[in-house]
């Protein structure tokens, strides 16, 4: 575009809300050069800017993306007004005008309702956002007088166990004695070394690393072995470390100011992105606002894929530059013929009834917020007529629980032949899927490990509709998924009895979310953000 022109510099076409981020779409002349300065919201009256979150700029196609919640490095777009640099005209001749703006998004947060509202001014070509907090509207103003007394009693808890953490830090300063550099392995939810703090860790000893640094532990003790020492031993780890690996959100964090030369690397538990996590979900039932301050310490984290970079800097709060493609480490086994061969066979062993059968595999994922209150509807299986069709097929059906849900399966014994409890075995999930030939799921993340080993995959999604109203996904469910979705179990069935699962989708999934169908992952952690070379 030529200086001077009466014509802005983008026309856009849509303002709408992903989430946390506000996002601008349109078109600009082609071959149009954009300062990257004026794409950023800079604040009226003031001197602070905000850069966008993402860009994305082909041909004659501008999109921006603008997160309210943790854009402003690390922090929520502070209340005042935030006049984007560069001139825009809405194809919407109805957008409003600067005192009555239309799209306005809400967040509950702890301490008030913050508002953001888009605000268009036609006559001087200007796009704005208008944030602002209510702090008369907080989630304790929802609150009982108990529930507060709870919440009360919760926070001074928490301050005492912050003091003395403190201290135990403090302590073991006195007593530190230079040596090696220190990595620490630490996860709350993992009380053995597995997952892909296991695949790095066994690989740099693989690698002897271990003559050139300490590789440290401080996982999640059993509720009988938490002991004053191992506090001691985790705060000594905490603050000796020069990089820690985690692989979901780790607490004791909140209470530890990292040194500027630490690098906090979060290799998440999941292959990918599917359901939201994290501060994608501030302001739904689920929020993550009051626990979540944890992520935006990270220095690095890894996805398996590009495509998968966004959702995770989201998440996460962290920007986008320091999300790392590197693979899963832990999945390097899918890509190792030793691997799979082992893993084969530690699946017979377990379930010889899957020998020389076709083995279908159900494994759907848990309902309700978390591990307390985790259950799933039996109900939705017609155990009869399940049986009938293995019979048919010449199958047996492995159905496995997620962890989270202790309930029985309560399979009749009439129908153990053919229908195999998956709890009965101690065998990790991984390998079991080395033998099966058709996994059966609705909404869990198992669908990434499995798309590699390119079989068919059938979605029974019963409660779809709810669902998405309680969780959400980051791409619509329907277009996600390499498989067919079913809604009841009679067309579970009769997919099965067709072998009518739309199985050419598998392979695009892999090739989409995975940059890397290699075993390099784990080295590739290695190099590249544990040594930093």
């Amino acid at each position: 575009m030529h200086a001077g022109a009466r014509d802005p510099a983008m026309a856009v076409r849509s303002v709408r809300w992903e989430r946390v981020q506000l996002v601008l779409e349109g078109r600009v002349s082609a071959g149009t050069r954009i300062d990257p300065e004026r794409l950023g919201l800079r604040e009226v009256g003031g001197r602070r800017r905000m850069p966008p979150t993402r860009v994305e700029h082909d041909g004659d196609e501008l999109t921006l993306h603008y997160n309210v919640i943790t854009g402003f490095d690390r922090e929520r777009l502070p209340s005042g007004r935030w006049a984007l640099g560069l001139p825009v005209a809405l194809h919407d001749p109805a957008m409003p005008g600067v005192d009555a703006p239309r799209g306005a998004r809400s967040f509950l947060l702890e301490r008030g309702l913050f508002t953001v509202a888009p605000a268009y001014d036609a006559a001087a070509r200007s796009l704005a956002l208008v944030a602002s907090v209510d702090d008369s509207v907080s989630r304790s103003a929802h609150r009982s007088l108990a529930e507060r007394g709870r919440s009360a009693g919760r926070w001074l808890a928490v301050q005492v166990r912050r003091l003395g953490f403190r201290s135990l830090i403090w302590s073991s300063r006195l007593l530190h004695r230079e040596g090696r550099p220190e990595i620490l392995f630490a996860s709350a939810l993992i009380s053995d070394l597995s997952g892909n703090l296991g695949a790095v860790h066994d690989r740099m000893l693989e690698r002897g690393l271990d003559r050139d640094y300490d590789l440290v532990t401080a996982l999640r003790p059993p509720r009988d072995r938490r002991s004053f020492l191992g506090r001691v031993r985790l705060a000594s780890g905490l603050d000796r470390a020069t990089v820690i690996l985690l692989d979901e959100s780790y607490p004791p964090l909140r209470w530890l100011k990292i040194g500027p030369t630490v690098r906090v690397i979060q290799l998440w538990h999941a292959a990918g992105a599917f359901k939201t996590i994290g501060y994608s979900r501030v302001g739904t039932k689920a929020d993550a606002d009051s626990f979540a301050r944890v992520h935006r310490k990270y220095t690095a984290a890894i996805v398996s894929s590009d495509h998968d970079v966004p959702f995770y800097a989201e998440a996460f709060g962290i920007p986008e530059d320091i999300v790392f493609p590197t693979g899963i480490p832990r999945m390097d086994r899918f890509f190792d013929d030793r691997a799979r061969t082992a893993g084969l066979a530690a699946a017979r062993e377990s379930y010889p009834e899957t020998d020389g059968r076709m083995t279908i595999l159900y494994a759907p994922t848990f309902r309700g917020e978390g591990p307390k209150s985790s259950h799933f509807d039996l109900g939705v299986i017609d155990y009869a007529a399940l049986h009938a069709l293995a019979v048919e097929k010449d199958a047996v059906v492995i159905i496995k629980l997620h962890p989270f849900v202790v309930q029985a399966l309560g399979i009749p014994t009439r129908f153990r032949d053919r229908l195999l409890d998956g709890s009965r075995a101690a065998i990790d999930v991984n390998d079991l899927l080395f033998a099966v030939d058709l996994l059966i799921t609705d909404y869990s993340s198992i669908v990434f490990e499995f798309s590699t080993l390119g079989r068919p995959m059938l979605f029974y999604a019963y409660d779809l509709d709810d669902y998405v109203g309680s969780r959400d996904f980051y791409v619509p469910f329907e277009a996600f998924v390499p498989g067919r979705i079913v809604r009841t179990f009679a067309e579970v069935l009769e997919a099965i009895r067709h072998d009518d699962y739309q199985a050419e989708k598998v392979s695009q999934f892999a090739t989409r979310h995975f940059a890397h169908l290699d075993a390099g992952s784990a080295d590739r952690v290695i190099d590249q953000l544990v040594l930093g070379r």
